[in-house]
């Protein structure tokens, strides 16, 4: 009879545990929404350097991040975020259009957990 008792026993405390396993993996797995503004993509580092530098004067961080494209050419993209929700993004967005060097560029709103 106790030896009846002992599996059942060890079987509940290894289901929580594949329970808690798939749970952690699942949701480490998930990817948090993170709006970005991209001011700009470039290919010369010193106008992304300069264009950082137009948003610091206008006391709006950014982040520069290098992407390659597809034909091997290198961009610049200068990016102010990240933000949790587009509406945030989207007002910011509103505010750097009204910075002068910005005024005539085509900003706009990236989800960087968005599936591609």
């Amino acid at each position: 009879a106790s030896e009846a008792t002992k599996p059942a026993p060890a079987e509940q405390v290894s289901t929580p545990k594949t329970t808690t396993s798939k749970a952690a993996a699942s949701s480490s797995n998930k990817l948090v929404d993170q709006y970005w503004v991209q001011v700009a993509s470039v290919t010369n580092k010193n106008n992304a350097e300069n264009a950082r530098a137009a948003l610091t004067a206008n006391k709006i961080e950014s982040e520069i991040f290098t992407h390659k494209a597809d034909d091997g050419k290198l961009y610049y993209r200068l990016r102010v975020g990240p933000y949790t929700t587009k509406t945030e993004a989207e007002y910011w967005k509103g505010r750097i259009a009204l910075i002068d060097e910005f005024a005539d560029t085509d900003s706009y709103i990236t989800n960087t957990a968005a599936k591609k």
